[in-house]
């Protein structure tokens, strides 16, 4: 039977945060990578079904850091590609959805690097899974635009509504910062007052769903002591009927296993099963890559665990 040469660069979605819904076809990818180049919208867990020798670099945007430049991770694509057999580029949610897929497809092209896409589960599919709710209904709404509030160097640009105007839905990424703005354009081409809904870090245990109307949900936002996470908003029917705010919940469990990552791994998936938050300090292995060591230094310290479970410790 021939070999089949695997691509040396693969374009990953990781999904919108809850480790359980990463593909499979990803985690294999993942598992493989010699370097792994993520954002800051990826579950950091996620990166734990990849070698303990795996690097990882954090190429994503955090608040109060100096962020990389997307020239400079086309660049750094490159250099690791030539360097390192698999390298996995992790994106949030789905890279062909506002994930600047094509500017990288174009650089690995012009340097003949071999690549390949791996979708992922998009934000306003996994939002509305969490609502219990379609994008698209029969009878109410059967088209749907995805849009982005958020403009390359800030620029201000208006949204395109035709598809509420024709009964549909809209979803608008990374909007939050600019909804008092996308509702007035909202409000001076339709009359009518628009269900509308902003689900914060969906899937992932500090969820929070503002629900409202045109009318009101920029009040109801702005009420909010601080904003849990990155948003999404949902506009027009599908999302009628959603008459309470929904937090998350009130005890989540925070859970920190100690041992060895291939053992423990299903242990930790079972607490995202329940809601939960899990991640795996494995900092005692003899050959875990310095990156790993650091990154998950730097996460743990700043966790506070509801538990700690060290599989390490022998009974006698």
């Amino acid at each position: 039977m021939s070999i089949i040469e695997q691509p040396q660069v693969y374009l990953v979605g990781a999904g919108p945060g809850n480790p359980l819904l990463l593909s499979k076809k990803a985690e294999r990818c993942i598992k493989r990578a010699d370097v792994i180049l993520y954002d800051q919208l990826v579950n950091p867990f996620v990166l734990q079904f990849s070698s303990p020798e795996t690097e990882w670099i954090h190429v994503g945007k955090r608040p109060y850091h100096k962020s990389m430049k997307q020239e400079d991770i086309n660049q750094l694509l490159v250099e690791k590609s030539r360097t390192n057999k698999t390298v996995v580029r992790l994106k949030g949610g789905d890279p062909a959805i506002f994930g600047r897929l094509a500017e990288e497809v174009s650089t690995l092209k012009s340097h003949n690097i071999t690549f390949e896409v791996i979708p992922g589960i998009t934000a306003a599919s996994a939002a509305m899974s969490e609502l219990n709710r379609g994008l698209t209904e029969r009878y109410v709404s059967t088209n749907i635009t995805f849009t982005t509030g958020h403009f390359k160097d800030n620029e201000e640009q208006s949204i395109d509504i035709t598809t509420l105007k024709n009964g549909g839905t809209l979803a608008i990424y990374m909007g939050v910062k600019r909804l008092p703005t996308l509702v007035k354009e909202i409000k001076a081409e339709i009359i009518d007052d628009i269900p509308v809904a902003v689900i914060f870090s969906a899937t992932r245990p500090e969820q929070t769903v503002i629900a409202g109307n045109v009318s009101n949900i920029v009040d109801k936002v702005q009420s909010l002591s601080q904003i849990p996470g990155p948003g999404i908003t949902i506009v027009g029917h599908v999302v009628r009927e959603l008459f309470e705010d929904i937090s998350s919940k009130e005890e989540v469990e925070y859970v920190k296993f100690i041992g060895d990552r291939q053992n423990i791994i299903d242990d930790a998936l079972e607490v995202y099963e329940t809601g939960g938050w899990a991640i795996i300090d494995d900092r005692n292995h003899p050959n875990l890559h310095p990156t790993q060591h650091t990154i998950l230094t730097e996460l743990i310290n700043q966790t506070t665990f509801t538990k700690v479970v060290d599989t390490e410790v022998v009974n006698v």
